[in-house]
């Protein structure tokens, strides 16, 4: 619920009978307070569970899964449908038509652009929607209180945002992967300190206007302002707080998501209890029914399973389908949620059990316009977006200056955001691609410096880089802190394995990658290692049936590059080798 907006002026002898939107102790767990349940639940969870696991989750689930309440609204009542028919039918089509193909280009890093932003709106906005909701249940509905109410989400997401070094280090990323040019780091740092500045002005101007219209409410108008800090203070706890982004972004999804399901169920459960017109499924789904509940979670769970289906059953077509799918769930989303729960229409504060939702609904003629109108500034950015990156990839066509290129952009973003590990990490990892070892190396350590040690890629990548460097006790020791915390990552432990045999630990090599072989017995390097271990132990059966194996899976690979190439030329040497191996020796 994104675009709780403009309001009608207050009737003090007609506020609702209650300032809840079902009652103390549900709406402090499911709209304000919810973040105090979350922190010790994901605190919990991350004792059994990596980030990314507790992310996929919740992205699976919650992230895509509570786009369908949104689809169901829109297209199930038929009341708000008939309303909006031409929104729901043209729109769509045009907005996919336009924003999907560049999925399957080279632009799709624009697009990129253009959603985080759009996501950035989306979350405030959902905020703003529930403070105008308690607003309006205590009677603060003048044009005044709505825009300050939206001024202080703006600035304050905003200052959460651009205090966030992991935020700006991924927009400004991808913007600049988009084609975007290096913005000066003067500029950036001059914007942010506008921005807070800016920030405690409204507060400022706020708490004045708050303070002196404290008279004419009831004590309740607390509610809001619980709601508000609550809100506040959760998004800069997960954004610049918390050191792993991951974590963040879930944080604040499970609260975005928890409020969004519950506020559409009540929305939609009010409808059906007053006879509105809607569709035969939304009056039977959202009838008073506690199974009717459990149905209604399941078929959100389902959605988000759904889309992530193409994932499981494997292949790259399928996972690029996969994309597709969310990339879709999540435009029309963002789309519907902009127009179809304006507190300011009739059915919308009927649904919410708000003041004057008896009157018939009306709108201007012109709204339509107005509302097409408001998206211009999004098909600019994307037209903008498009074309940077098609000049981008014009004028550095060459391998060398996209490679210069891509190094100016990570120094520069190091600068950005210096006390950022991760865009250190970024800057080492490209350096070391680009074969500059010495300075890669400096970065990879400055990120390990900056965490804390805590950094498990940077571990792996300073492991990677010494192993080229023939430090082969340092790469086992890096390696092994990767794998203490990340047991299941093959790529680590194939590694190991290999430095291990370097140093002449043929069996504590062979455990690992008998280990690895277990986690994934499709990858490539480890039947590689494993063969040559084999060869060198005067195992040549064990050799060549795992050499044959490296050979299979790498000549059936759809997507080949120099790396590939090289690993199935050395196996196939390899596995002459095994094959000219006298078969009368036998095999340990």
């Amino acid at each position: 619920m994104s675009q709780a907006t403009e309001t009608t002026p207050a009737v003090e002898s007609s506020l609702p009978a209650s300032t809840w939107i079902l009652g103390p102790v549900a709406d402090m767990v499911l709209f304000v307070a919810t973040p105090l349940l979350i922190v010790p639940a994901v605190l919990l969870s991350r004792k059994g569970l990596s980030d990314q696991a507790i992310y996929a989750i919740v992205g699976t689930l919650g992230a895509t899964g509570h786009h369908l309440p949104g689809m169901l609204r829109a297209y199930g009542d038929r009341a708000l449908f008939h309303r909006f028919r031409i929104r729901l039918t043209v729109g769509p089509i045009l907005l996919l038509g336009i924003s999907v193909p560049l999925l399957f280009t080279n632009l799709r890093s624009g697009m990129d652009v253009v959603l985080a932003l759009w996501g950035f709106w989306h979350g405030l906005m959902q905020v703003y929607g529930f403070l105008r909701i308690y607003a309006a249940k205590t009677g603060q509905t003048s044009a005044r209180s709505a825009w300050l109410d939206w001024l202080m989400c703006l600035a304050w997401f905003g200052a959460g945002m651009v205090c966030s070094d992991g935020r700006v280090f991924r927009l400004l990323e991808t913007f600049h992967r988009s084609g975007g040019p290096l913005i000066p780091t003067e500029w950036i740092f001059g914007f942010r300190n506008a921005w807070l500045v800016g920030t405690g002005v409204i507060t400022t101007v706020f708490l004045v206007h708050e303070f002196s219209q404290r008279s004419r409410f009831r004590p309740a108008t607390g509610i809001r302002l619980l709601a508000m800090a609550i809100s506040f203070a959760f998004w800069w706890f997960a954004m610049v707080m918390i050191d792993n982004i991951i974590v963040g972004i879930t944080l604040f999804e499970i609260f975005h998501d928890v409020q969004y399901l519950a506020i559409v169920w009540v929305f939609n459960r009010k409808r059906v209890e007053q006879a509105a017109d809607v569709g035969v499924f939304t009056r039977h789904l959202f009838r008073r029914s506690q199974l009717m509940l459990v149905v209604y979670i399941a078929l959100v769970a389902a959605y988000g399973v759904g889309t992530r289906l193409p994932e499981y059953l494997g292949g790259e077509s399928l996972e690029e389908l996969m994309v597709a799918l969310i990339w879709i769930s999540t435009l029309l989303h963002f789309y519907l949620d902009g127009f179809i729960w304006k507190v300011r229409e009739q059915s919308t504060r009927a649904g919410l059990g708000l003041v004057d939702s008896s009157r018939e609904e009306t709108r201007p003629l012109t709204e339509g316009l107005v509302h097409a109108l408001k998206w211009t500034p999004f098909l600019l950015a994307i037209i903008a977006m498009a074309a940077s990156q098609w000049w981008n990839d014009y004028v550095f066509g060459d391998r060398r200056d996209r490679d210069a290129q891509v190094l100016a952009r990570y120094h520069h973003l190091a600068k950005v955001v210096p006390g950022h590990d991760h865009a250190h990490l970024t800057l080492g990892t490209q350096l070391r691609k680009q074969g500059q070892v010495v300075q890669a190396r400096q970065s990879i350590e400055k990120a390990l410096q900056l965490s804390d040690g805590k950094n498990t890629e940077a571990h792996f990548q300073l492991a990677m880089l010494l192993s080229t460097e023939h430090d082969i006790d340092g790469t086992i020791r890096h390696h092994r802190i990767v794998l203490s915390r990340e047991p299941k990552r093959t790529e680590s432990r194939v590694q190991l394995a290999l430095a291990l045999q370097a140093q002449g630990d043929h069996d504590g090599s062979e455990q690992q990658l008998k280990k690895a072989l277990e986690l994934d017995d499709d990858l490539p390097a480890t039947h590689v290692g494993l063969g040559r271990l084999y060869l060198e132990t005067s195992r040549h059966a064990q050799a060549r049936r795992h050499l044959q194996r490296a050979v299979s899976l790498l000549e059936a690979r759809s997507e080949r590059n120099s790396e590939s190439d090289e690993l199935l030329e050395m196996t196939r040497g390899l596995l002459e080798q095994a094959a000219a191996t006298s078969p009368s020796r036998p095999d340990r």
